[in-house]
């Protein structure tokens, strides 16, 4: 769900958690058993908007800090049984997220507007979260550019609000339904 606070409404918030947070639980539910009789890791997909929130995203980023807070809380939670959490968070993977809109509706005709050089391709992003995950790393940041940004955000928060404002002022919102 895309889009300014005082452009989307409590369903659109709704749709967006409901998919995010209440279906990762119901997940998480429904294999706890599994997971604690294998002492198993859980890997959990947040996204580099769980650690920085850019203007029109609040639906999204919010649902993402979200998952990641569940996912640091887990951790704890679940050490005692044997499950490790793993947290994925990646940036701009080759995905149809950005050309589908608020209603779940996918327009195919419509170029993705984050450009090639700034998206990884799937398989590469595959790769990583595999390598990450046989590692059993607490987090995965995938992409260069995530790993900049979540660094920049935990060490120099300030500048990080001060840039995306400078960023996406004056841009358009983005396409709704």
């Amino acid at each position: 769900v895309a889009g300014a606070v005082q452009n989307l409404t409590l369903d659109d918030y709704r749709r967006q958690f409901e998919t995010n947070v209440f279906g990762l639980l119901r997940t998480v539910y429904e294999t706890l058993d599994t997971l604690r009789a294998a002492r198993g890791q859980l890997v959990l997909i947040g996204s580099v908007a769980g650690h920085v929130a850019a203007p029109n995203a609040s639906a999204y980023a919010g649902s993402k800090f979200a998952v990641r807070g569940l996912a640091e809380a887990m951790r704890g939670d679940f050490a005692p049984l044997g499950i490790r959490v793993t947290l994925v968070s990646p940036g701009f993977v080759d995905s149809d997220i950005r050309r589908t809109d608020n209603r779940g509706v996918l327009h195919e005709g419509v170029p993705d507007p984050v450009p090639d050089w700034l998206r990884v391709p799937t398989d590469v992003a595959v790769r990583e979260i595999v390598r990450g995950v046989e590692r059993g790393r607490a987090e995965i940041v995938v992409t260069g550019h995530g790993k900049v940004i979540v660094f920049l955000a935990r060490h120099f928060p300030r500048t990080v609000r001060w840039l995306l404002l400078k960023a996406y002022r004056g841009r358009p919102e983005p396409r709704s339904a």
